[in-house]
């Protein structure tokens, strides 16, 4: 099987929302017209970032077809990753037959965590493998302990899944580049690894990951893209200072204020961005003036 994926940056897109809290489709072009110029790889639609979880059906069929329409209308084939993961194996696969229905390119999958402590390593391959087996398609492995009650998939499972001709690849946010580096030594070449933040991507792609899912990559897509050129390169030296410049406003868009703290910063950077949906709040008026501060230092390419 080859490898579907190329190498490269791929943004998690936020879901924006208008003043009522409707899905703004209007501001979703806005950011990916310019997104895609920028050299990014592709769209991940519905991740953490694009709040998933407060989506209704017809919603995420709605933001899979825009992108997609976009994507066309600019000839452009850029692949489309759209969040499936649910809390049971059965949803999921629906989630995944209904992506590929909108026009999704590849599903990216969460491990159900509802009943964390029954969610042993036999539990989740048998979860994973059964998606698999009925999804329509590819799926890439979705790891993020910090929005799965403090789930993490290991080493051992990872490569016990990554044997399955449709698990394509891993979005692992865990930071843990000791186990990136264990994940990409024993998977098949085309197993697909990806760093789930940018604050750790220039390890990540030294110990054989081929790129990033990263939430900074909306507001700074050139800048996090340029980090990796520079990596391919071999200008270590320009790509530890530009890893460095990275570090604080990745942060803002992440641990410090996640979903609101990214919308906050598109404002600033690009002068739209909105609110986040209950139960999520807005940022208060000193944090939006600490998001400005850390982006006005950093200074990074748009």
């Amino acid at each position: 099987m080859q490898n579907i994926l190329a190498s490269g940056i791929y943004p998690p897109l936020p879901t924006f929302f208008d003043e009522q809290g409707e899905l703004d489709l209007v501001t979703l072009r806005k950011h990916i017209h310019r997104l895609m110029e920028s050299g990014i790889a592709g769209y991940v639609l519905m991740g953490t970032n694009g709040e998933a979880v407060h989506l209704s059906d017809d919603e995420r069929a709605q933001i899979i077809t825009t992108t997609k329409e976009l994507n066309e209308s600019a000839g452009h084939s850029l692949p489309i990753i759209a969040g499936c993961g649910d809390q049971s194996t059965r949803a999921t696969i629906a989630r995944c037959r209904q992506a590929a229905h909108s026009g999704a390119n590849i599903a990216l999958v969460l491990p159900p965590f509802y009943y964390r402590s029954r969610m042993e390593n036999h539990a989740l391959i048998a979860h994973y493998r059964t998606v698999a087996e009925n999804s329509p398609l590819p799926i890439l492995i979705y790891n993020m302990p910090g929005s799965t009650a403090g789930l993490d998939l290991d080493a051992t499972t990872i490569c016990t899944l990554a044997e399955h001709p449709n698990i394509i690849g891993i979005k692992d946010s865990a930071g843990n580049i000791a186990k990136l580096a264990q994940i990409v030594a024993t998977v098949r070449p085309t197993f697909s690894v990806f760093a789930g933040s940018a604050s750790y991507l220039l390890p990540a792609l030294a110990v054989g990951a081929i790129g990033a899912v990263s939430a900074l990559a909306n507001v700074y897509p050139r800048a996090i893209c340029r980090l990796q050129t520079l990596f391919e390169q071999g200008k270590l030296q320009e790509a530890r200072t530009l890893q460095a410049q990275i570090i604080l406003p990745n942060a803002v868009v992440t641990a410090l204020y996640s979903v609101p703290g990214l919308k906050a910063a598109l404002e600033f950077a690009a002068g739209y961005g909105g609110n986040p949906r209950m139960p999520l709040q807005p940022l208060t008026s000193q944090e939006r003036g600490k998001v400005a501060e850390i982006l006005h230092a950093a200074n990074l390419e748009m």
